[in-house]
């Protein structure tokens, strides 16, 4: 079996010889020629320059055995390599490697998890493989790197090394929280499009039966759903609720949970201050004449950025214009939503201009432009948040 090799990253010749000379060392034996130029043309070159060629034939062919074995994926272990009298820097190190099937955010994700226990990261290396394996899951082929035929699946190795992690029940649970991770970048990506689709139905609706909501507070609302559907948002999960009894509580809709959300243990909104005061915040946004809410949610991601997740909340109407439940969105803002002006974000915008009309500021003076600032560089989660009274009072 070979390999069709990618270029390396290591521009600096004596690199590319180190890792030559450890696919040479491997000549004859189960490991395909050009599988170490494979496993490491990702990885740093100065990471890669701390390992000798035996260390990283080594360290390549244990990485071809775990992808070899039947593979029921995701895969993970943790393990140290061997004190041999030809070990240098591996002494020092222990290697966690991960295979899945190649999706979005799996070495963020893992980097995440890694920052949040303070683990100190060595070296990162992810080729992205076309693979074919037999019934049993046995490693049959290792094709280039774009899989073209159906036999052939894309498969992420990731192979990291950390500082040396001896204790087997620190190892223990560090695999379950890659578990963790693992699983909801794989619940978020498997429901990606069906939670885009009922984005686009509930657009749809407000465009074609409109709530008994101000015209201007519906537009706003489609033109934010429309651009969050627009790469603005990651869309992490999804669920609907309906309120239900005489002090209309809240209650999953059976079934409506998508991506992290699909499990009903999962509490999106949870305070410290108890159940009954995120209650009476909810009854008083169910009363308000507005379509949605953005806030922020009480679950943490473990999905390409290790921070609370942003929420947005949609009212449903029946056809008397009450409102009978809502659907909670969780996810991420992306980029953009930091980086473009207030006055090109929906519902920002109308924050900043009923700022401007309520300061009576000439947009052109000294005091206007300097509002006009405050907006732009105001914390841009806390603006998304904030009530326009509010805003108002620490703007000025």
């Amino acid at each position: 079996m070979k390999i069709q090799t990618a270029p390396t990253s290591a521009d600096d010749k004596g690199l590319r010889q180190a890792i030559d000379k450890a696919q040479h060392l491997l000549d004859g034996t189960t490991v395909p020629a050009g599988f170490v130029a494979r496993l490491f043309a990702r990885a740093s070159v100065e990471d890669i320059a701390a390992y000798s060629p035996q260390e990283l034939a080594a360290l390549a062919t244990h990485a071809y055995e775990f992808m070899a074995q039947a593979a029921n994926l995701p895969k993970i272990r943790i393990y140290n390599p061997e004190a041999t009298p030809q070990a240098g820097q591996t002494r020092s190190i222990s290697v966690i490697e991960l295979l899945n099937r190649d999706m979005p955010f799996l070495v963020d994700s893992i980097m995440s998890e890694l920052s949040a226990r303070n683990i100190t990261v060595r070296l990162v290396a992810h080729p992205i493989l076309a693979v074919a394996r037999n019934q049993s899951g046995r490693l049959e082929q290792v094709a280039a790197e774009e899989a073209t035929a159906e036999t052939v699946q894309r498969e992420s190795l990731m192979h990291i090394h950390v500082d040396r992690i001896d204790d087997a029940a620190t190892q223990a649970s560090l695999i379950e929280g890659f578990e963790k991770v693992l699983a909801d970048v794989t619940v978020a990506v498997r429901d990606w499009r069906p939670m885009l689709a009922r984005v686009g139905d509930v657009i749809a609706d407000l465009k074609t039966n409109p709530p008994p909501l101000p015209a201007e507070e519906v537009s706003e609302a489609v033109d934010f759903l429309e651009w969050l559907a627009a790469e603005n948002f990651s869309f992490l999960g999804m669920r609907e609720y309906h309120l239900d009894g005489p002090d209309r509580q809240p209650a999953i809709v059976p079934d409506s949970g998508l991506g992290v959300l699909n499990r009903n243990e999962r509490n999106e909104l949870r305070g410290r201050a108890g159940e009954d005061m995120i209650l009476r915040g909810l009854q008083a946004y169910y009363a308000e004449p507005n379509a949605l809410m953005i806030t922020k949610a009480s679950l943490r991601s473990r999905v390409h950025r290790r921070v609370f997740m942003d929420l947005v909340s949609i009212k449903r109407f029946d056809a008397d214009g009450v409102v009978i439940g809502e659907i909670r969105i969780v996810g991420l803002f992306t980029s953009t939503a930091y980086t473009r002006s207030t006055r090109s974000i929906p519902y920002l915008r109308r924050k900043a201009d009923a700022l401007l009309k309520r300061a009576r500021f000439t947009p052109s003076g000294h005091s206007g432009k300097a509002l006009v600032n405050t907006l732009e560089t105001y914390p841009r989660d806390d603006l998304f948040r904030i009530d326009d009274e509010l805003l108002f009072e620490f703007a000025m």
